[in-house]
């Protein structure tokens, strides 16, 4: 299992009470990785400190306002790469098909392609197979990436550490419009950690049931 990836997931998600209670597990996830490099734990523990610091409300409102859909920093992967067209609706399918190869069902309102959605996903996986799909992912994480970068938003740690622990550069990352299906068949699938006694931040939006 790689748990960083689904506390990675959390921080991504709308900001709420249950968030801001379980960012306490949530950096201790971080901080035993040895996966996540130290410059991108320190960026993380920023992120973290201006969550608990920053009132709720007007981190919300800085959410809404950088990732709500249609925006150019929407955590919908695919939306980068195929918009509207037919393409993504192909893309979609085949992701949902990967889910449940994996004999995962997905109960929630988000697209399959919601990135918290995916990396919770990719904790219940092992390390090896996750970092393959999150490879594969790069190529559409990185146009995120780009658009935190040039609006200097604190949310770049999360998709600067993706980009890392897939061996991509934020700046270098290439671009190509291959779907997120690689060659490889799951053998394994094992459930997700969960953050806090009573909430799992993930729930919000992000839901799989065997």
């Amino acid at each position: 299992m790689t748990p960083e990836l689904k506390a990675l997931g959390c921080l991504l998600l709308y900001p709420d009470a249950n968030l801001i209670e379980s960012l306490g597990e949530i950096q201790n996830y971080i901080e035993r990785s040895s996966l996540i490099s130290e410059k991108w734990k320190t960026a993380l523990s920023v992120l973290m400190r201006s969550m608990q610091e920053v009132p709720l409300s007007d981190f919300q409102k800085q959410y809404v306002a950088t990732f709500d859909i249609g925006k150019r920093a929407s955590l919908n992967l695919f939306e980068h790469m195929h918009g509207d067209s037919r393409d993504r609706g192909a893309a979609m399918l085949n992701l949902r098909r990967l889910y449940s190869d994996h004999g995962l069902e997905v109960s929630s309102n988000e697209m399959p392609d919601f990135l918290p959605m995916l990396l919770e996903f990719l904790s219940g996986l092992s390390s090896e197979e996750a970092m393959v799909y999150l490879k594969s992912a790069a190529k559409h994480i990185v146009k995120i990436d780009q658009q935190l970068q040039r609006e200097e938003s604190p949310w770049e740690a999360v998709t600067g550490a993706l980009l890392s622990l897939a061996g991509e550069e934020p700046d270098s990352a290439e671009m190509t419009r291959e779907d997120l299906l690689p060659s490889l068949e799951a053998e394994s699938f094992d459930q997700p950690v969960k953050f806090g006694s009573s909430a799992d931040p993930v729930q919000q939006g992000v839901h799989f049931r065997k």
